[in-house]
This record gives C-alpha cells, structure tokens and sequence, in this order.
C-alpha cells in the first residue's frame, strides 16, 4: 500500500468497525496514531474491538460511540455528542453497511438497504459537515461497491424497492447512491478544503451476508475462495483516510488505492442533485 502518514494529530470516526474491513482499518488507523472515535451497534463487541487495538497497537485514544445507524434519531445522537464534545473531526468513514435477503424498513419507514447503506451517511456527513470544514483539511471516506455496475440508472419512482425487491439489486442501488452522493458532496464541498470520495474494496472475506438467510451464506461461502482479506480490502480505506498522495482529491472513486473509472450512469449529474434532494426529504 502506498505512503500513509502520522495520524497522531488527527480524529478519525468510523462507522462499522467491529467487523470486516471496517475492525481492520481500525486496527492500521490506531497503529498510524489516530484518534479513534469507533461507532458501533453492540457495545460488547465495541469494547473487545477496543481492547483488541489497544494491545495491538498500544494506542489507546479509542472512543465508542453505541449507535444503530437504521435509526435516524440515534444518527443524530451521536452526531450531537461529537459537536457538543468541541473537539475537531478530521476524517469521517462511513463504512458500516449490509445486504438484507427481504425487503426491511428501518424504525424511520425507509427500506432498510437504501437507509442503513446510503441514507445514515448523507444524514451523519451533513450533521458533521461544518466540524470537519472547521477542523482544517477534513476528509469524508464512503466505503462504496462494484455491485453497482450490477443496475442502471436509480429508479426514482421505486427507489425504495417496493415493487420489485432483490437483494443484490437492492444493496447495489444503494451503493450507486453513495456514489453519486459522493460526487454531488464533493462538488459542494469545492472551497472548503474538505474532500469527499469513494471507494471499492473489492470481495472480501468477512463474515457479510452472514446474518440474511441461507440462500445468501450460501453464495458468499461460495465466492470465499476467490476473495481477499479483510486487510486487503480495507488497504484502500486506510489509504484514503491518511496517505498525503490524495490531500486535495475529490470526487473520486478509487480501487486498489488507485483511482477507478465509473460507468456512466454512476456520474450523471443531474441524478446526483434529485438524489440529494429527495434524500433531504427522507
């Protein structure tokens, strides 16, 4: 992986992080000196996680933050404790995300796909958005798919799969979301000296997918064997969190700690702006 830098100064958040490529960008940021602000579902969990980085790494600025990120009302919670805390946010990783094998709502009535992988991080980014202005060279990280070569254009008339739910196709408009909102973020973040962009971590070996249903164990047991580690998959994460080869980049999509071409109907502009709008109005 190319150059990172010393993260001693910097407060990173990171949604997702007890699992996957989520605990393992944890585990890299904490050994770069970061101070970890962690956001996690299970409080249990959260607390080995950072037991775990601590005697790995010997850092222990790492913070746990209890939030179920479905819940918009828990969304803003946590977001208040970090602007009430006063303290600067200099790179903000919206990583946590899941693929469900029915259609779900989320507490707020959005189909649970579009709300915990798309929706949680429009609403934590904008709650957050002035602290990592006002923080100086703030650094949004939005961990995308390739699934969304999978579908077209985002249906604005269904966007919340109510006619026609798949699970892949589902996840994969969600993630087509999260690209064009990064996009559209960066271009309204132009100035501010906050980047905004994307990324791919490839098939990884974790353990998603493992809580919705045989059929979808089933198929990523199948895909294990031509998978990458959860290190390998979090490489980019890292690498966009702290490597000074991207200070300045935005609006990107990268794999590979390289940056990445997209499919056209994932840079049409004008569906980035009625996304934003209607995604204010969920």
């Amino acid at each position: 992986m190319p150059d990172t830098s010393d993260l001693s100064d910097r407060t990173v958040l990171l949604t997702g992080a007890t699992n996957g490529i989520g605990r393992a960008a944890a585990h890299e940021l904490a050994a770069l000196g970061a101070n970890l602000l962690l956001v996690c579902r299970d409080s249990e969990r959260a607390e080995q996680t950072r037991d775990e980085i601590a005697a790995r790494s010997g850092n222990r600025r790492v913070e746990i933050l209890i939030a179920d990120l479905c819940s918009q009302r828990e969304v803003r919670e946590i977001a208040r404790q970090v602007v009430d805390s006063g303290r600067p946010l200099h790179v903000l990783c919206n990583n946590a995300g899941a693929m469900f094998d029915r259609r779900l709502e989320t507490p707020d009535g959005v189909e649970m796909n579009l709300g915990l992988n798309y929706l949680s991080c429009f609403l934590l980014t904008n709650l957050l958005r002035e602290t990592l202005v006002r923080s100086g060279g703030g650094r949004i990280v939005n961990v995308a798919s390739g699934t969304y070569k999978q579908v077209g254009r985002l249906d604005f008339d269904d966007l919340e799969s109510r006619n026609d739910y798949a699970s892949l196709g589902a996840y994969a408009r969600s993630k087509l979301a999260m690209i064009l909102w990064t996009q559209e973020i960066a271009r309204r973040l132009d100035g501010t000296g906050v980047t905004a962009n994307a990324l791919n971590p490839g098939l990884v070996a974790s353990n998603f997918g493992q809580n919705n249903g045989l059929l979808l164990r089933f198929g990523m047991l199948l895909m294990r064997p031509f998978s990458r580690s959860v290190e390998q998959g979090a490489e980019t994460v890292v690498y966009l969190c702290a490597s000074p080869e991207v200070a300045g980049v935005s609006g990107q999509y990268f794999e590979d700690c390289a940056p990445a071409a997209l499919q056209a109907h994932a840079t049409n502009r004008e569906d980035a702006g009625r996304l934003w709008e209607l995604s204010e109005q969920l």
